[in-house]
C-alpha cells in the first residue's frame, strides 16, 4: 500500500479505537456490557421498535395533547 493509505488506515484504527468502560460495579458493568454488545450490532432493530412502541404509547395515553402539540411545531416552526 501507499504511505498516505497506511497514514490514514492508522488514522482510522486510532479513531475508532475505545477504551473499555467502567461503571463502577461490578454487576452494573456486566449489565452494560451485555446491553451496548447488542446495541453495538444492530442498532436500528432495538432502535425502530422502541421509538414505534414509545409513540404508541404515548399516542393512547395522551390522545388530544400529543395532536395537539404536533400542530402547533408543525406551524410553529
Amino acid at each position: 500500500m501507499m504511505k498516505t493509505e497506511v497514514l490514514f488506515k492508522k488514522k482510522l484504527d486510532e479513531v475508532f479505537f475505545l477504551e473499555p468502560n467502567q461503571i463502577g460495579s461490578n454487576l452494573l458493568n456486566t449489565l452494560f456490557k451485555d446491553f451496548s454488545a447488542n446495541f453495538k450490532k444492530m442498532p436500528f432493530l432495538i432502535i425502530i421498535p422502541f421509538s414505534l412502541l414509545l409513540s404508541l404509547i404515548s399516542y393512547f395515553l395522551f390522545n388530544s395533547l400529543i395532536i395537539k402539540l404536533a400542530s402547533l411545531l408543525q406551524y410553529g416552526f
